[in-house]
């Protein structure tokens, strides 16, 4: 028991005094509504085809994360995450006998850059510590965007093609990943980061201001839980 608490002690006094930072994962609940569209397909002022595809809300997700500590005053924080969710897409043109309904999907990867500041702190010394904080920081992001006649043209090889032209699921989602949407802006964020010896965790909410990083939206909310170990 002596020895069991020894070693107790030596892992918390390593963490407190030689710890810089913290990584780990990070997983994510996001907020978000995507409204519903379809469009007649146009070629010489003629309808040749249409496409619909349905709304959608919110998403998940995965990432990862490091913070360091070792500034003063503030934190840097630098976390990387996907979300997303999956919606039906509807294609037709006179080469099907049938509109052709297929699931697509819409993904989201960021990158936040944040410095936080604590503003409430709690602890037990050498064991466990708590912390309230808020944090600002600027974001980059890449997502994949919805489907317009643009794109539709370009996959089947040219305006004229839309209307004959063979319909092939894997070429449109390729063209949308190779398209990918890239934007930047800011974010606030505000949570509870947790220590207990080696190991941290934060549960947090961040509100995400950059357009079109959720087609149609210029802002949008998550909730995060995040679970790693000190460095």
């Amino acid at each position: 028991m002596k020895k069991f608490l020894i070693g107790i002690i030596i892992v918390a006094l390593s963490s407190t005094v030689f710890a810089i930072g913290g990584l780990g994962l990070s997983v994510n609940s996001s907020s978000f509504s995507v409204e519903a569209g379809s469009s007649d397909l146009m070629y010489e002022d003629v309808k040749v085809g249409s496409f619909a595809y349905d709304g959608f809300e919110n998403g998940g997700g995965i990432g990862g994360y490091l913070y360091l500590d070792i500034i003063p005053v503030v934190d840097l924080d630098i976390e990387y995450n996907f979300t997303g969710n999956v919606y039906n897409f509807t294609f037709n043109n006179a080469a099907i006998a049938e509109p052709e309904t297929q699931e697509f999907a819409f993904a989201a990867g960021s990158m936040f850059i944040t410095l936080q500041k604590s503003v409430f702190d709690l602890g037990i010394p050498f064991l466990a510590k708590a912390k309230l904080y808020g944090g600002l920081g600027i974001n980059k992001n890449v997502s994949t965007p919805l489907v317009n006649q643009e794109m539709l043209e370009a996959v089947f090889g040219g305006a004229s093609e839309l209307e004959n032209g063979e319909y092939d699921y894997t070429a449109v989602t390729d063209y949308l990943k190779d398209n990918a949407v890239e934007t930047s802006g800011f974010h606030i964020d505000a949570g509870v980061f947790f220590k207990v010896l080696t190991f941290s965790g934060a549960v947090y909410y961040r509100q995400v201001i950059a357009e079109d990083v959720i087609p149609g939206n210029k802002r949008y909310s998550s909730m995060n839980f995040r679970l790693g170990i000190g460095i």
